[in-house]
């Protein structure tokens, strides 16, 4: 996510800088902090401008920066860059909830041999501990989580803004986001998704000049799945869930691979909902979901088969 010599850069930036201070701050050489500044930069922990022939360089008011800078602030002792850089904080990202080797290396992404690189010195210091073989955050460390969430949502902030300035994320995980805006996005990573992807099935469904996006680099194409629940995200209004209904009846999407996407993306309870709908005929029928009879209605207009 942010190497050891982008967070000791961040630890030595306090106030304005330039680039020979920093390198004096840091002992090394300016065409090192040069380059080192341009990385940082193009990944949002950063601002430069130029003064006369200086570069000045000014750390972001990211809030993960102010959340950094807390823990150095309070435990001095604690060599905080060189503990977090690598995928330590990939894996404090997952540590939210006590987690196992094997569920922290599945769901950051790494060899577990990774994450035992990464967890030893925290826990020799204190802040993690095992617990029937979970480990957990000590709790005047539990805000480490917190630091490495705050570090990718500035991530994902800063890869939509290299494309527009009007935005809002729906939902963000450690690698991917949902993102709307009004403005179309020719980017191989992101993924057009919401009602107008719709149309891809014979379903449209007006979009309102909004878009809609799935930024994700292992993602080839929104499943139906994904779509369902990407739906559910941004509305989950008796319309959204009308189509979502008769995307569900459209295509032949396995059970499993839904829920499985709803747990993702936290909407686990909407799509049972609409899975129950469908087994029962309307006959469980949750508050925002249509009358059968209505459903029927929509489903003949697109002829849909239910």
């Amino acid at each position: 996510m942010y190497t050891e010599a982008e967070l000791r850069a961040l630890e030595a930036l306090q106030g304005k800088s330039t680039v020979s201070g920093l390198a004096e701050e840091l002992n090394r050489s300016r065409s090192y902090v040069s380059e080192l500044v341009t990385r940082m930069e193009a990944k949002g922990l950063v601002h430069t401008s130029r003064e006369g022939k200086q570069k000045q360089i000014n750390r972001s008011d990211a809030r993960a920066i102010e959340l950094f800078d807390s823990f150095v602030q309070q435990y001095t002792h604690i060599p905080f860059p060189e503990l977090l850089g690598g995928a330590t904080l990939r894996i404090l990202y997952c540590l939210q909830s006590p987690a196992s080797v094997t569920q922290l290396a599945e769901q950051a992404g790494v060899h577990r041999s990774t994450v035992h690189r990464s967890v030893s010195p925290l826990e020799n210091r204190g802040m993690i501990y095992k617990s029937d073989g979970k480990y957990r955050l000590n709790d005047d460390f539990e805000g480490l989580s917190t630091v490495a969430r705050e570090f990718a949502h500035l991530r994902h902030r800063h890869r939509i803004e290299d494309h527009t300035e009007s935005f809002t994320i729906l939902w963000e995980s450690l690698d991917e986001f949902l993102v709307q805006t009004r403005t179309d996005i020719e980017e191989d990573a992101f993924h057009l998704t919401g009602p107008e992807l719709f149309q891809a099935y014979d379903l449209p469904l007006m979009a309102r000049q909004r878009r809609y996006y799935l930024y994700s680099e292992t993602v080839e194409q929104v499943s139906p799945a994904e779509l369902c629940c990407h739906m559910l995200v941004i509305d989950d209004g008796t319309r959204s869930q009308s189509y979502c209904l008769l995307l569900l009846s459209e295509t032949a999407i396995d059970r499993d691979e839904v829920l499985q996407a709803a747990q993702k993306h936290e909407v686990d309870e909407q799509v049972s909902n609409l899975l129950e709908y469908l087994d029962t005929e309307g006959e469980s029928r949750s508050g925002r979901l249509p009358r059968w009879e209505e459903f029927r209605e929509l489903a003949d207009e697109y002829g849909v088969a239910v």
